[in-house]
Protein backbone atom coordinates (compact mmCIF):
# COMPACT_ATOMS: atom_id res chain seq x y z
CA UNK A 1 0.00 0.00 0.00
CA UNK A 2 1.51 3.40 -1.22
CA UNK A 3 1.84 6.28 1.71
CA UNK A 4 -0.36 8.66 2.34
CA UNK A 5 2.56 11.55 1.61
CA UNK A 6 5.64 10.85 0.22
CA UNK A 7 7.65 13.07 2.85
CA UNK A 8 8.94 9.71 4.55
CA UNK A 9 9.10 7.20 1.58
CA UNK A 10 8.85 8.95 -1.96
CA UNK A 11 9.71 6.28 -3.72
CA UNK A 12 6.95 3.81 -2.94
CA UNK A 13 4.63 7.24 -2.95
CA UNK A 14 5.44 7.71 -6.43
CA UNK A 15 5.87 4.67 -7.73
CA UNK A 16 2.10 3.82 -7.04
CA UNK A 17 0.31 6.79 -6.70
CA UNK A 18 -0.84 9.09 -9.58
CA UNK A 19 -0.17 12.84 -8.77
CA UNK A 20 -3.32 14.64 -7.86
CA UNK A 21 -3.92 18.28 -8.81
CA UNK A 22 -6.17 19.03 -6.54
CA UNK A 23 -4.49 17.60 -3.81
CA UNK A 24 -1.81 19.78 -5.19
CA UNK A 25 -4.07 22.96 -4.72
CA UNK A 26 -4.46 22.02 -1.29
CA UNK A 27 -0.94 21.90 -0.87
CA UNK A 28 -0.15 25.14 -2.54
CA UNK A 29 -2.52 27.07 0.51
CA UNK A 30 -1.53 24.63 2.57
CA UNK A 31 2.36 25.96 2.28
CA UNK A 32 1.27 29.99 1.67
CA UNK A 33 -0.43 29.90 5.52
CA UNK A 34 2.58 28.01 6.73
CA UNK A 35 4.57 31.49 5.19
CA UNK A 36 1.83 33.83 6.78
CA UNK A 37 2.02 31.72 9.90
CA UNK A 38 6.11 31.91 10.23
CA UNK A 39 5.53 35.35 9.81
CA UNK A 40 3.29 35.91 12.57
CA UNK A 41 5.11 33.33 14.68
CA UNK A 42 8.12 35.84 14.42
CA UNK A 43 5.95 38.80 15.35
CA UNK A 44 4.53 36.84 18.50
CA UNK A 45 8.02 36.35 19.48
CA UNK A 46 9.87 39.18 18.79
CA UNK A 47 7.02 40.88 20.71
CA UNK A 48 7.55 39.16 23.86
CA UNK A 49 11.20 39.01 23.64
CA UNK A 50 11.97 42.56 23.44
CA UNK A 51 10.27 45.38 25.62
CA UNK A 52 10.28 49.00 25.79
CA UNK A 53 9.15 52.06 24.46
CA UNK A 54 10.69 54.42 21.64
CA UNK A 55 10.10 57.48 20.60
CA UNK A 56 8.72 58.20 16.79
CA UNK A 57 7.56 60.79 14.71
CA UNK A 58 4.13 62.38 15.81
CA UNK A 59 1.55 61.15 13.22
CA UNK A 60 -1.11 63.68 14.39
CA UNK A 61 1.38 66.84 13.92
CA UNK A 62 1.90 68.60 10.80
CA UNK A 63 5.40 68.80 9.59
CA UNK A 64 7.76 71.50 11.22
CA UNK A 65 8.13 73.52 8.30
CA UNK A 66 4.73 73.73 7.69
CA UNK A 67 4.06 74.84 11.09
CA UNK A 68 7.18 77.17 11.46
CA UNK A 69 6.25 79.19 8.39
CA UNK A 70 2.62 80.29 9.86
CA UNK A 71 1.05 78.27 7.00
CA UNK A 72 -1.14 76.49 9.74
CA UNK A 73 -2.82 79.60 10.02
CA UNK A 74 -3.38 80.27 6.60
CA UNK A 75 -5.42 76.97 6.41
CA UNK A 76 -6.94 77.61 9.31
CA UNK A 77 -8.46 80.79 8.07
CA UNK A 78 -9.49 79.45 4.60
CA UNK A 79 -11.15 76.36 6.37
CA UNK A 80 -12.98 79.16 8.79
CA UNK A 81 -14.02 81.13 5.58
CA UNK A 82 -15.33 78.00 4.10
CA UNK A 83 -16.94 76.66 6.72
CA UNK A 84 -18.17 78.43 9.51
CA UNK A 85 -16.24 77.30 12.12
CA UNK A 86 -13.30 78.05 13.99
CA UNK A 87 -9.66 76.49 14.69
CA UNK A 88 -10.20 73.21 12.11
CA UNK A 89 -6.90 73.45 10.94
CA UNK A 90 -3.62 71.52 11.44
CA UNK A 91 -2.62 71.22 14.74
CA UNK A 92 0.64 72.33 15.59
CA UNK A 93 0.58 72.16 19.69
CA UNK A 94 0.48 68.41 19.00
CA UNK A 95 4.30 67.42 20.35
CA UNK A 96 6.83 66.40 17.53
CA UNK A 97 7.95 63.39 18.83
CA UNK A 98 5.59 60.63 20.60
CA UNK A 99 6.50 58.10 23.22
CA UNK A 100 4.89 54.28 21.95
CA UNK A 101 5.26 50.84 23.26
CA UNK A 102 7.67 48.80 21.07
CA UNK A 103 5.15 45.83 20.22
CA UNK A 104 3.18 48.51 18.16
CA UNK A 105 5.68 49.27 15.93
CA UNK A 106 6.75 45.79 15.84
CA UNK A 107 3.15 44.42 15.08
CA UNK A 108 2.95 47.48 12.40
CA UNK A 109 5.77 46.39 10.66
CA UNK A 110 5.24 42.23 10.58
CA UNK A 111 1.88 42.91 9.27
CA UNK A 112 3.17 44.73 6.41
CA UNK A 113 4.74 41.50 5.53
CA UNK A 114 1.79 39.15 5.09
CA UNK A 115 0.30 40.39 1.65
CA UNK A 116 3.89 40.44 0.57
CA UNK A 117 3.81 36.66 1.72
CA UNK A 118 0.38 35.64 0.28
CA UNK A 119 1.24 36.87 -2.99
CA UNK A 120 4.70 35.99 -3.03
CA UNK A 121 5.08 33.16 -1.70
CA UNK A 122 2.82 31.11 -4.48
CA UNK A 123 4.90 32.83 -7.09
CA UNK A 124 8.08 31.85 -5.68
CA UNK A 125 6.35 28.07 -6.19
CA UNK A 126 5.60 28.61 -9.74
CA UNK A 127 9.07 29.75 -10.15
CA UNK A 128 10.56 26.83 -8.60
CA UNK A 129 8.17 24.72 -10.58
CA UNK A 130 9.53 26.25 -13.76
CA UNK A 131 13.40 25.97 -12.74
CA UNK A 132 12.53 21.99 -12.11
CA UNK A 133 10.28 21.83 -15.40
CA UNK A 134 12.93 23.62 -17.55
CA UNK A 135 16.22 21.95 -16.14
CA UNK A 136 13.99 18.39 -16.77
CA UNK A 137 12.92 19.59 -19.96
CA UNK A 138 17.37 19.82 -21.14
CA UNK A 139 16.73 15.78 -20.68
CA UNK A 140 14.05 15.27 -23.01
CA UNK A 141 11.51 14.75 -20.49
CA UNK A 142 7.63 13.97 -20.99
CA UNK A 143 4.43 15.19 -19.20
CA UNK A 144 3.12 18.38 -18.28
CA UNK A 145 3.56 21.71 -16.42
CA UNK A 146 0.45 20.45 -14.01
CA UNK A 147 3.08 17.17 -12.82
CA UNK A 148 5.91 19.16 -12.32
CA UNK A 149 4.01 21.51 -9.87
CA UNK A 150 2.17 19.09 -7.99
CA UNK A 151 6.14 17.46 -7.48
CA UNK A 152 7.14 20.81 -6.98
CA UNK A 153 4.84 21.22 -3.77
CA UNK A 154 5.69 18.01 -2.36
CA UNK A 155 9.28 19.09 -2.12
CA UNK A 156 8.72 22.25 -0.30
CA UNK A 157 5.89 20.51 2.20
CA UNK A 158 9.01 20.23 4.46
CA UNK A 159 8.46 24.04 4.96
CA UNK A 160 5.27 22.93 6.88
CA UNK A 161 7.56 20.74 9.11
CA UNK A 162 10.47 22.68 10.01
CA UNK A 163 8.53 25.90 10.49
CA UNK A 164 7.21 25.37 14.25
CA UNK A 165 10.80 23.70 15.04
CA UNK A 166 11.98 26.99 13.98
CA UNK A 167 9.68 28.88 15.76
CA UNK A 168 10.27 26.96 19.29
CA UNK A 169 13.73 27.36 18.61
CA UNK A 170 13.74 30.91 17.84
CA UNK A 171 11.67 31.60 21.03
CA UNK A 172 14.30 28.94 23.18
CA UNK A 173 17.71 30.97 21.83
CA UNK A 174 16.76 34.90 21.40
CA UNK A 175 18.20 37.00 23.49
CA UNK A 176 15.30 39.28 25.50
CA UNK A 177 16.10 42.57 24.47
CA UNK A 178 15.06 45.94 25.92
CA UNK A 179 14.55 49.78 24.83
CA UNK A 180 14.42 52.92 25.74
CA UNK A 181 12.66 56.28 24.37
CA UNK A 182 16.29 57.09 23.71
CA UNK A 183 17.26 54.38 21.40
CA UNK A 184 17.62 55.41 17.86
CA UNK A 185 16.01 52.86 15.21
CA UNK A 186 19.51 52.04 14.01
CA UNK A 187 20.37 50.82 17.12
CA UNK A 188 16.82 49.16 18.17
CA UNK A 189 17.89 47.56 14.74
CA UNK A 190 21.20 46.04 15.71
CA UNK A 191 20.19 45.05 18.89
CA UNK A 192 17.37 42.91 17.08
CA UNK A 193 19.82 41.77 14.57
CA UNK A 194 22.50 41.17 17.79
CA UNK A 195 19.23 38.81 19.88
CA UNK A 196 19.26 36.88 16.64
CA UNK A 197 22.32 35.70 16.70
CA UNK A 198 21.93 32.47 19.03
CA UNK A 199 19.33 31.35 16.55
CA UNK A 200 21.13 31.96 13.14
CA UNK A 201 22.99 28.31 13.31
CA UNK A 202 20.00 26.52 14.26
CA UNK A 203 17.57 28.40 11.50
CA UNK A 204 20.72 27.49 9.19
CA UNK A 205 20.64 24.15 9.81
CA UNK A 206 16.93 23.67 9.79
CA UNK A 207 17.04 25.24 6.09
CA UNK A 208 19.71 22.67 5.13
CA UNK A 209 17.60 19.77 6.38
CA UNK A 210 14.42 21.39 5.08
CA UNK A 211 16.04 21.96 1.42
CA UNK A 212 17.39 18.40 1.43
CA UNK A 213 14.84 16.42 2.26
CA UNK A 214 12.70 18.34 -0.43
CA UNK A 215 15.40 17.33 -2.79
CA UNK A 216 14.85 13.82 -2.79
CA UNK A 217 10.83 14.23 -2.79
CA UNK A 218 11.70 16.09 -6.16
CA UNK A 219 13.92 13.21 -7.68
CA UNK A 220 11.53 10.50 -6.60
CA UNK A 221 8.93 13.04 -7.74
CA UNK A 222 10.29 14.10 -11.46
CA UNK A 223 11.02 11.02 -12.27
CA UNK A 224 7.88 9.65 -12.18
CA UNK A 225 6.08 12.71 -13.36
CA UNK A 226 8.64 13.84 -15.95
CA UNK A 227 9.96 10.44 -17.18
CA UNK A 228 13.31 10.69 -16.78
CA UNK A 229 16.18 8.61 -15.01
CA UNK A 230 16.83 9.11 -11.54
CA UNK A 231 20.36 10.04 -11.60
CA UNK A 232 18.84 13.07 -14.36
CA UNK A 233 16.23 13.98 -11.58
CA UNK A 234 18.27 14.19 -8.93
CA UNK A 235 20.84 16.75 -10.85
CA UNK A 236 18.04 19.09 -11.40
CA UNK A 237 16.52 18.58 -7.98
CA UNK A 238 20.03 19.04 -6.85
CA UNK A 239 20.82 22.31 -8.98
CA UNK A 240 17.47 23.89 -8.19
CA UNK A 241 17.76 23.18 -4.47
CA UNK A 242 21.03 24.83 -4.68
CA UNK A 243 20.77 27.74 -6.22
CA UNK A 244 17.27 28.40 -3.63
CA UNK A 245 19.81 27.97 -0.38
CA UNK A 246 22.32 30.55 -2.36
CA UNK A 247 19.18 32.70 -2.26
CA UNK A 248 17.98 32.42 0.85
CA UNK A 249 21.33 33.62 2.40
CA UNK A 250 21.59 36.93 0.26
Amino acid sequence: MAPRTPLLRPDSYFANRELSIARAAVLGVLLTGAAVAFVAGLGMVFTEKVDGTVTVDNPDRPPEGFCESGMNETFDDMNDNLTGTNGTGFDCSQPARIERNVDTILRQAIGQLYPAMVIGFPIVIFVTAGLLHAGTAICDASGGFARTLTVTLWGMTPFIVTTPIALGALWLLMDPVTVSPETAPQALQQSLLDSLQPWVPAALALNLVGSLWGAVVWTFGLERARSVTRGQAAAVAGFVTLLLVLLGLL
